[in-house]
C-alpha cells in the first residue's frame, strides 16, 4: 500500500477485538437465566442494538412500573409515559416489552411492543437514568475490550442463527462450566466454557414470548482470550 500504510494480517492465535450489532429480527433477542423467579407477566428490557435482555418491567399500582435487572433483582419504579391513540387499558396492563436502541452521546430511542404486537413510541426523558442504571449492572463496556475473536468466529456473528450478544460470551467465561477443550482443532490450546441461555421470540398471534433455553459453549484460547469458536445447542 501506499504511504507506508498496511492492512494488519489477522492471525487467528491472537485475534481481533469487535463491535458487533444484533443480525436478529425484530422481537428476538437473548438473556441469561436469571437468579431469581421472573412471572410470565413481567415484560422484557430488551436492547434492539445487540439482541439483549438487560431487565424487566412490571405494572404495579396506578401508572407506576417496577424495574428489575436482568437477574430478577428490584431496581427502581418510575412512570412510563405511554402516549398512543391506539394504547387502550388492556395494552397498558399486558406490554408486550420494553425496546430500546442506544445511539451516541447517550440518547435512546424508546419503543413499548403492546400486548397486540404493536410498536409504539414513548418518551424517553424518564427512563434513560433506569436504562444506565441496567447498563451498569451488566458492565457494559467491558466485553469488547477484553475478548478477540478469530476469523470464523467474526464470521458467525453476522449470522442470526449462530449470532450471541458479546455480553452473554463474556458471561459464560466468567461464570460458565470450565473444563478442557477436547475437541481441539488446532495447535492452540483453548479451553471450552458451557453456560445455559435463552433464546426469545414474540409470537404475535399469541401475544406473548416463545422462549427456549441452550447450552452455550464457548471455545477460548486463554493466552491472549481469544474466542475461536462458540455454539449453542
Amino acid at each position: 500500500m501506499e504511504d507506508g500504510f498496511r492492512k494488519p494480517e489477522f492471525n487467528d492465535e491472537y485475534g481481533m477485538s469487535y463491535t458487533f450489532s444484533s443480525p436478529l429480527t425484530k422481537g428476538e433477542f437473548f438473556s441469561l437465566i436469571p437468579e431469581k423467579n421472573i412471572p410470565h407477566y413481567y415484560s422484557p428490557i430488551i436492547d434492539e442494538e445487540y439482541g439483549l435482555c438487560i431487565g424487566y418491567i412490571n405494572k404495579g399500582n396506578s401508572d407506576i412500573y417496577d424495574v428489575y435487572d436482568y437477574n430478577g433483582y428490584f431496581v427502581n419504579r418510575m412512570e412510563v409515559p405511554l402516549e398512543h391513540p391506539f394504547l387502550d387499558p388492556i395494552d397498558l396492563l399486558l406490554i408486550g416489552g420494553i425496546i430500546y436502541k442506544s445511539f451516541r452521546f447517550g440518547l435512546y430511542s424508546f419503543k413499548a411492543l403492546t400486548r397486540r404486537g404493536v410498536f409504539v413510541e414513548f418518551s424517553s426523558l424518564v427512563g434513560e437514568s433506569i436504562m444506565n442504571t441496567l447498563r451498569g449492572r451488566l458492565k457494559f463496556g467491558l466485553s469488547p475490550e477484553t475478548l478477540r475473536f478469530s476469523r470464523a468466529s467474526v464470521e458467525h456473528m453476522a449470522e442470526s442463527g449462530r449470532y450471541v450478544p458479546v455480553y452473554i460470551l463474556e458471561k459464560a467465561i466468567r461464570y460458565g462450566r470450565r473444563m478442557p477443550d477436547l475437541l481441539r482443532k488446532s495447535n492452540m490450546k483453548t479451553i471450552r466454557y458451557e453456560i445455559t441461555i435463552r433464546r426469545s421470540r414474540y409470537n404475535n398471534m399469541a401475544a406473548s414470548y416463545e422462549n427456549k433455553d441452550y447450552t452455550l459453549e464457548v471455545i477460548v484460547n486463554e493466552r491472549t482470550w481469544t474466542i475461536t469458536h462458540f455454539a449453542y445447542k
